[in-house]
């Protein structure tokens, strides 16, 4: 049994990392709900165990497609990078940094407990302005808790482990006296709670590694072929509701918030992956982080940037994941923009965070920023391009099996290229037998084709408004939806005379979609044109430069 004061990879094998990567990605996905209902802060959108959940899974597919003969050192690092690239959330892109950190600690040949306190400095780092209370105080409790236990005279690495998870665990519990919204809502932090279990999945898979399972914990798990088949339910040992809060505690604790509370329920989520090769100078790995918080942080607040340098002597790119919450999409987009000069930025994810659960989700490519933004407030999960990699196939397929929910229903062009993405990720083997890793059992990927932004603006329209009726078919509404659409692409000369062309076979609702340098005569023109043909004319700006006009018929 290691001392507390043995290196990272004695304490931690590559064994365990393997049966880790797995407990702690199954108990996430398992407790998802519960902990997604208790989710409040920063923004009561009900998603934290789902975004923690898929940001652990992707970690653990990385770990599964390792060499057999990987070293726990490099499992680490597959883990946190897999985490990095698959984050969601602002608690998914934390978590994915905390297992960065520790992988560095790792790497460097630090102690158990060192690697503990270096993960919570570098996951704290990554918040632009962290708060007490959340999944980083937690983080900070179970590093120190480690690091006494093992200044201790005669403490083992697993006295070390246990000190971390029952300082996680009380800083989980004592967060709703921490933070006021928690206080007003009487729950826990859902980050720490999750965290919790992720530390708890660690003391776990080294005891089932070493077959020390005690009486009650958990089990289940072929190590041999580290295939996870059941594991106990939440170990905090705690409810995560109920807890009686005091109307005096609220109010003390409002008054010492220090105005970074995020509470606009019209903001959107705004997620990229910034890609570097090796060599690039205008800055230094260790300072795009920074660089591009700051940027981030004039545009909107929860901004979170994880990520550095790839491993010295590695082909792969160094990557950062970047989230904000922001009301101004279009500055967030101007954003990765700037940084696409200095990088490759894959496509922006954006979503509302006011947006209800559900069982459908729809993955919408859209190339202009404002109708981007449109289009999650109405609910969908917008991909947007930023040249000049655009979006392909593959980003529209990954983005489709990330979601959670039953059905995920895409809108983008090349509908055979995206299928076929879809069916090869779907088959790929990943070491990830289980259906609640997998995250595909059950789950129903649609394509439709939407070869513009016309197409993908009215099929989200009449998705939204099907929603209101219980019965329903949204596949079907949006397949109607655009077998009854025409629609055309013209400069904004010519954009009145290829409306009347479309009208002539009739049609009912008229969408136009204009960029912000065609004038409003030109709008005004198409709308008496609409009406004149007995059709309602609605006109939407695109949000970027230039003289074209978007033009759908329904009907």
């Amino acid at each position: 049994m290691p001392a507390a004061d043995a290196r990272v990879t004695d304490a931690l094998s590559a064994a365990v990392v393997r049966v880790w990567a797995r407990l702690a990605a199954g108990a996430l996905s398992r407790e998802s709900r519960a902990i997604n209902d208790v989710n409040v802060f920063p923004v009561a959108d009900g998603d934290t165990g789902t975004n923690m959940s898929l940001t652990a899974r992707e970690g653990a597919r990385a770990v599964a497609a390792a060499q057999d003969d990987a070293g726990p050192a490099a499992l680490l690092r597959r883990l946190a990078r897999g985490a990095l690239l698959g984050a969601r959330g602002n608690s998914g892109v934390i978590l994915s940094e905390w297992l960065r950190g520790l992988a560095i600690a790792a790497t460097r040949g630090e102690t158990l407990a060192r690697a503990l306190d270096v993960a919570a400095g570098s996951a704290r780092s990554a918040v632009a302005h962290p708060q007490h209370g959340t999944i980083l105080t937690a983080a900070d409790v179970a590093a120190a808790a480690a690091h006494d236990t093992a200044a201790s005279p005669g403490a083992s690495a697993d006295d070390v482990l246990e000190a971390a998870v029952r300082g996680a665990r009380e800083a989980a519990l004592s967060s709703v006296a921490t933070l006021a919204p928690l206080a007003r809502a009487g729950v826990l932090d859902a980050g720490a709670c999750g965290l919790v279990l992720v530390l708890d999945a660690l003391r776990a898979a080294r005891a089932l590694v070493l077959d020390q399972v005690p009486h009650g914990g958990v089990v289940g798990v072929s190590v041999a072929t580290t295939t996870m088949l059941a594991v106990t339910p939440v170990t905090l040992g705690l409810d995560l509701t109920g807890h009686p809060t005091d109307a005096d505690v609220v109010d003390d604790l409002e008054a010492h918030l220090d105005g970074h509370e995020q509470s606009d329920a019209d903001e959107l989520e705004v997620m990229f992956v910034l890609r570097r090769r090796a060599g690039a100078t205008e800055y230094a790995p260790g300072e795009v982080a920074g660089a591009l918080r700051t940027d981030l942080a004039a545009v909107g607040g929860s901004v979170v940037v994880v990520g550095g340098a790839a491993e010295p002597g590695s082909a792969e790119d160094s990557a950062w994941q970047a989230h904000v919450h922001t009301p101004d999409l279009p500055a967030a987009i101007a954003v990765a923009e700037r940084w696409a000069a200095r990088g490759v930025v894959e496509p922006l994810h954006v979503r509302h965070l006011a947006v209800p659960d559900g069982d459908l989700t729809v993955i919408a490519a859209m190339a202009a920023p404002a109708l981007a933004a449109e289009l999650a407030r109405a609910g969908a999960a917008v991909l947007v391009g930023v040249p000049p990699a655009g979006i392909t196939p593959l980003d529209l397929a990954s983005a489709a099996l990330e979601t959670a929910r039953r059905t995920s229903l895409v809108l983008g062009p090349d509908p055979a290229a995206v299928r076929a993405e879809v069916a090869r990720l779907q088959a790929e083997p990943d070491g990830l037998q289980e259906d609640a890793l997998r995250g595909d059992s059950g789950q129903e990927v649609v394509v439709l084709d939407a070869p513009t932004d016309a197409h993908t603006a009215v099929v989200v329209a009449a998705l939204a408004a099907a929603e209101d009726d219980p019965h329903a078919d949204l596949v079907d509404a949006a397949t109607s939806a655009l077998a009854a659409l025409r629609t055309a692409e013209a400069p904004a000369a010519g954009a009145v005379a290829a409306l009347e062309t479309l009208l002539a076979d009739g049609g009912e609702v008229v969408t136009a979609l204009a960029d912000d340098d065609v004038s409003d005569a030109v709008t005004e023109a198409l709308d008496r044109t609409a009406a004149e043909a007995g059709a309602e004319c609605v006109v939407l700006r695109t949000g970027r430069q230039g003289m074209s006009v978007g033009i759908g018929v329904e009907g």
